[in-house]
């Protein structure tokens, strides 16, 4: 026995030095968001890197699993192929909840046995030995890619972000050409990219198109150019709205200097790229040259904007260096500015400014601006990382899943069935089981008897309640689609909820190789790092080439799994053609899909018109009056007045008439479709029409593999389109 028990712990040591063995082979490198930067429950880049010490190839899967929500666990697989001494970078994406504690790192080969492992505490209440910094609503999150200068760095200490809801912090997070997201997802979390005269040739183009994917979807991005030329067959050449001309001297005008914030009193030249406007583009701002061309561009591209600088701001003289971050702040208030506009009046013999930072409610700010402690500004920030309060986007989500979750089968149970149940029991219990086992002569037996009853209770509940939460499987959907007419730009974003009388993991079909699939979850308005939640759903997700495709979704009975999911289109749907004929204005709507237009509406800049039902492959004409509206509200705040500032700082969201109010506009607003709304809105200030319509009976392109189930799918399409009369250079000088 004893040489038995000794052979066995002999054996348990060796096992234990082969798995030791076995995970030495692997050295796995881990960076997660933008230098740590991450906002919780939105797409955030995750980069891999693997070094081995194999003397043979190997080909298996790595998996990241962490809580992505309160609800779910995000579970993403990458499969690749190791070469002996060559280190390999896997770019992947994820979602992150707030306040997550562990996040699991596995290795496996392609039977599936576990090769490598590890456990990464991402947590810490102690912000200095946390990997990830939570970025707020509030704050501004830029990225940099390339090689900042100018003082581009100095800009989170010198800088404050301003907001209805109050004052933040901003961030820049930088990345190395190889680091940079393979997929749009990974630039999700940025308020601004900058592309910071980087060396074109680092790029991959898989990297190059996942950034014209991006901006397309509502991303905001700032390209600087310089020393390394923009190839020509760049997707991003064909992206931005300029030509690029040779680069040549040219003089930097006092103008241009003041409105950049720097000292117009210094004669300035710089090696500039000289811009030339492609036709047909729609400009927000542009700064002519003196030879010729543009020295400053921006200018809309499908659901975002693009700005180019067409020289290296680090070319200007040393005087300039003292005005770095005002440089800064005026650029990237530029870039992410929707709307604006200043009053004054007499308050005390103060000048009173009032700023309109449109749908998201911030703007950037020099710290000297704005009286601030140094005591209360790091209280502030300490509380901010343990302190999440969820965005309009999220907000306006959890009424999105209201919606989904409003079935007969989720709604609680009544009183009156508790109440019979108990009072059955009771009953049976008492003088029923009392009555019985007297007339039989076996009163000793009700210790057995009362425990059967109990038993057969228990399961009859359980069963019983299955059978009212019962019925059929079912799949509900909203879903948003989003174009630009006359434009290769288009966008989906679906909410889905299913529902299954059978707890068990169900496969999808029908998915699209380009479908960016998640789970989403009712989140309260505020959380604290201290109040995690467990996360029991596991969502397992394939992702690869351009897509993350789910491999399993687990459906309880007793509730609904929430899917989003977001993708590009070919093209929307409908066309439309707006015409403005005097006081009137003329629609005309032809509808391409298999299924009944029931109802439209036209939102112009300053009023909107209703349009009526158009039937699957007609075209129908729509002659109205507009009625007065404004696209725009002022925040539920109000607004909020930094101390020591003379600016009032307003948020202004994003308004629908009547015809779009309800779910339509929560839609409308939650994530996946907010920034394109923003977008759209701003279009609006430049002579577009907003076109919405809803689909009857819209079939759903995905299903659920060998079951069967009923659909209820509700879809609006909209659609930026031009009157032909409209005006696409408002913002030209």
């Amino acid at each position: 026995m004893f040489k038995a028990v000794v052979a066995f712990l002999l054996v348990l040591m060796c096992a234990s030095g082969i798995c030791t063995a076995r995970d030495d082979e692997f050295n796995v490198d881990f960076f997660c968001g933008w230098d740590g930067y991450y906002r919780p429950m939105q797409w955030t880049p995750v980069g891999i890197g693997i070094a081995s010490e194999l003397t043979e190839p190997f080909g298996g899967t790595f998996i990241i699993s962490a809580p992505q929500d309160g609800l779910n666990t995000l579970s993403v697989m990458r499969n690749f192929v190791l070469t002996p001494d060559r280190p390999q970078t896997l770019p992947l994406v994820t979602k992150l909840a707030f306040g997550m504690g562990r996040c699991n790192l596995e290795i496996r080969d392609k039977r599936g046995r576990l090769q490598w492992d590890q456990e990464i505490n991402m947590w810490d209440f102690s912000a200095q030995n946390a990997l990830l910094r939570v970025v707020q609503e509030y704050d501004l999150l830029i990225g940099v890619v390339g090689q900042p200068r100018f003082g581009l760095l100095r800009v989170p200490r010198e800088t404050q972000c301003l907001s209805d809801r109050g004052e933040g912090n901003v961030y820049v997070g930088r990345k190395v050409a190889r680091m940079t997201p393979w997929d749009w997802t990974g630039f999700v979390s940025l308020d601004l990219l900058i592309l910071y005269d980087p060396d074109w040739t680092l790029l991959r183009r898989e990297q190059v198109e996942a950034i014209c994917e991006w901006v397309s979807n509502g991303g905001t991005l700032l390209v600087i150019l310089g020393r390394h030329p923009l190839p020509q067959d760049s997707p991003l050449a064909q992206t931005i709205p300029f030509h690029i001309g040779e680069p040549r001297e040219t003089a930097v005008s006092p103008e241009t200097l003041r409105q950049w914030r720097l000292d117009p009193d210094v004669n300035e030249t710089a090696t500039a790229w000289p811009l030339f406007p492609k036709p047909d583009a729609v400009y927000l701002d542009r700064v002519k040259a003196s030879e010729g061309g543009y020295v400053y561009g921006m200018g809309h591209v499908g659901f975002g904007r693009v700005a180019v600088m067409a020289f290296d701001p680090a070319e200007l003289s040393q005087p300039q260096s003292a005005h770095t971050a005002a440089f800064w702040t005026a650029h990237i208030g530029a870039s992410l500015r929707t709307q604006s506009d200043e009053q004054s009046d007499r308050d005390g013999g103060r000048r009173r400014q009032e700023e309109y930072a449109g749908g998201r409610g911030r703007m950037i700010a020099l710290t000297e601006d704005v009286e601030e402690e140094s005591d209360r500004g790091r209280q502030r920030s300490s509380y901010n990382e343990n302190r999440f309060r969820i965005s309009t986007a999220q907000d306006n989500s959890n009424r999105v899943m209201e919606h989904l979750y409003g079935l007969a089968e989720m709604r609680p149970l009544s009183i009156w069935w508790v109440i019979l149940t108990l009072t059955a029991l009771a009953l049976l219990l008492g003088p029923v089981d009392y009555m019985v086992l007297k007339r039989c002569d076996r009163l000793p037996y009700t210790w057995l008897t009362s425990t059967g009853w109990i038993v057969v209770f228990t399961v009859g509940a359980y069963y019983g309640v299955q059978a009212l939460r019962g019925g059929n499987m079912q799949l509900r959907a909203i879903s948003v689609l989003d174009g630009v007419a006359d434009s290769n730009c288009a966008w989906a974003t679906y909410y889905t909820g299913l529902f299954s009388p059978r707890s068990a993991d169900y496969q999808l079909e029908g998915l699209g190789a380009d479908q960016w699939w998640s789970g989403v979850a009712p989140t309260q308005q505020e959380m604290w790092a201290h109040q995690q939640e467990s996360a029991m759903r596991r969502i397992r997700c394939i992702q690869e080439d351009g897509a993350s495709l789910p491999v399993s979704v687990p459906i309880n009975i007793w509730t609904v799994q929430s899917l989003l999911t977001e993708f590009p289109l070919s093209n929307v749907p409908f066309t439309v053609g707006v015409e403005r004929m005097g006081e009137q204005i003329a629609v005309e709507i032809t509808n391409t899909a298999d299924h009944r237009i029931d109802a439209g509406c036209v939102l112009l800049g300053d009023g909107y018109i209703d349009t009526g039902p158009v039937p699957a492959g007609a075209t129908h004409r729509f002659e109205r009056v507009p009625r007065p509206f404004n696209p725009w509200r002022t925040g539920r705040m109000g607004g909020y007045r930094p101390r020591g500032s003379g600016r009032t700082i307003r948020g202004m969201v994003p308004q629908f008439p009547g015809s779009l109010q309800g779910i339509a506009a929560s839609a409308f607003l939650a994530q996946g479709c907010f920034d394109r709304t923003l977008a759209m809105h701003t279009y609006l200030e430049s002579g577009a029409a907003l076109v919405c319509v809803r689909f009857e009976e819209a079939p759903v392109p995905f299903g659920v593999q060998d079951r069967s189930y009923e659909v209820d799918h509700v879809q609006w399409a909209r659609q930026i389109v031009f009157p032909e009369d409209g005006s696409k250079e408002a913002g030209d000088d």
